[in-house]
């Protein structure tokens, strides 16, 4: 390759009749003489068409732009080379057009916002260079569609999974701060929600006091603004215990000239309770009762009181028989 090359070169410079030695005067004289011709070339002023992406600024502050399409501008220009060819070697091509300047229209809940080109050369004329003069714009309309900015304050929602070790449980309610956050957007959006949940907070075999932060759950809207993106949550654990007590049955509604023999007379009520307050819990905080109902072969038994820092309260038995007797 690199000898045909050299052939083709020396029958150039025969044909030429140029010296060898001559050769970096021609050299520098064909690359000045290039040079002027790219700069004449360039500096002439040609009829061509350029791209730009619109970027649309100083939208109306109570309302949000719904519809984000990409829209792709064809100026018509008269402009010299050098502007065309640094046109078209920038990276970044935008155009700013004010929506401020746009004509609105109400258009169902939404408003139509649109921009009729050939009426905007030179609104448009102005943030191009200046060394383009402006001839056409396609798209001929362009149109956007807003909605009314809205706020709303909703309650935010843990998802959580949460085991614990054996007797331990969670103590209260998860303690969120904030517990409500605003949201803002597109009204139409925004009315759609009514919480917001957070990520999931997954934790297992739990046996003491938690507290972190977590990110509020992204949504497929984002247009949609969270006044916080995290939330602080902190919850207590405690140990738990089973007691239980038995307790003598009292007799409601016996019919008169009678008495009442049960089978068994006293029950076992079986309850969960925190550790801390398992020595509280006295037998008279309690009482279970029959409400005599002659119908029944066997009687159900309920408790009539019952203190309220118990829980899963059970009786059993939760029937007995009985025997009506005559005086």
């Amino acid at each position: 390759m690199l000898s045909k090359l050299s052939f083709v070169l020396n029958q150039l410079f025969l044909l030429l009749r140029i010296d060898r030695r001559h050769l970096p005067v021609f050299a520098f004289l064909l690359t000045l003489s290039t040079l002027f011709w790219i700069l004449t070339v360039l500096s002439k002023d040609y009829t061509t068409t350029v791209h730009y992406k619109a970027d649309f600024i100083d939208l109306p502050v109570d309302k949000l732009l719904i519809d984000e399409e990409e829209v792709d501008l064809h100026l018509q220009v008269i402009a010299p080379g050098f502007t065309i060819l640094a046109h078209r070697l920038s990276f970044r091509n935008e155009l700013p057009l004010s929506v401020s300047s746009f004509i609105p229209k109400k258009k169902g809940n939404y408003w139509n916002y649109f921009l009729l080109g050939e009426q905007s050369i030179s609104q448009i004329q102005e943030v191009i260079p200046t060394s383009m003069q402006l001839l056409h714009i396609q798209p001929n309309r362009i149109d956007l569609l807003l909605d009314e900015k809205a706020e709303r304050v909703v309650p935010v929602k843990l998802k959580s999974s949460i085991s614990f070790k054996d007797l331990f449980r969670q103590k209260e309610a998860v303690k969120l701060e904030p517990s409500t956050i605003v949201i803002s957007g597109p009204k139409a959006v925004v009315e759609v929600f009514d919480e917001i949940n957070t990520e999931l907070l997954s934790l297992e075999d739990v046996d003491n006091n938690k507290n972190g932060e977590i990110e509020i759950q992204s949504l497929n809207h984002s247009e949609i603004n969270y006044s916080v993106k995290n939330i602080k949550w902190e919850f207590k654990v405690e140990q738990f215990t089973e007691g239980e007590i038995k307790l003598p049955i009292e007799m409601k509604n016996v019919p008169k000239g009678y008495e009442i023999k049960l089978f068994p007379d006293e029950v076992t009520v079986s309850y969960l309770i925190s550790l801390d307050k398992f020595d509280l819990v006295k037998p008279d905080m309690f009482a279970a009762q029959i409400l005599f109902d002659s119908d029944f072969k066997r009687q159900s038994v309920n408790l009539s009181r019952q203190v309220d820092f118990v829980e899963n309260v059970r009786v059993f038995p939760s029937k007995v028989e009985y025997f009506l007797i005559k005086k």
